[in-house]
């Protein structure tokens, strides 16, 4: 069961009332959370493209599915690369949404929580998608290398 942002913010308010540091700590760390996300899926998007380096050479002589799969499969890690590069850069600290209402702070940091873990959630099904091109094209190039 899910509940809405605003039933979300509220019961946080209500729940650290007298206690807006520990709030702000909170809603914080939610975010670190996130980002430290980000920074493991751009760490396997390094990783996968720097494997290509090495055996990128041997897909495309094993010729044009696996060549295809490998490109493929990299343009998909990409777009999850600049996905998450998007989520890191786009810094915009608790403290920029303190209201006095910590209700209203803890809603405006929620629903910034809530885009940033959509985003990354979609960068993931792309990394997904491009290992599984990748993975294809390394399978793809190792049948033909073997039957040749």
């Amino acid at each position: 069961m899910s509940i809405s942002e605003e039933e979300e913010a509220r019961r946080l308010a209500a729940l650290l009332a007298g206690q807006p540091f520990q709030l702000l700590t909170y809603l914080s760390n939610q975010l670190a959370v996130i980002k430290t996300q980000a920074q493991q899926l751009i760490g396997l998007c390094g990783i996968t493209i720097t494997v290509t380096g090495f055996s990128g050479a041997h897909m495309i002589k094993a010729g044009l599915v696996p060549s295809l799969l490998m490109v493929l499969g990299i343009a998909l890690i990409l777009v999850a690369a600049v996905m998450c590069l998007r989520t890191l850069t786009e810094t915009r600290w608790v403290t920029q949404d303190l209201d006095d209402a910590l209700e209203k702070t803890a809603r405006a940091v929620i629903v910034r929580r809530n885009r940033l873990a959509h985003r990354l959630n979609i960068a993931g099904r792309f990394v997904a998608l491009g290992l599984g091109a990748y993975l294809g094209a390394v399978a793809t190039a190792a049948v033909i290398n073997a039957a040749t």
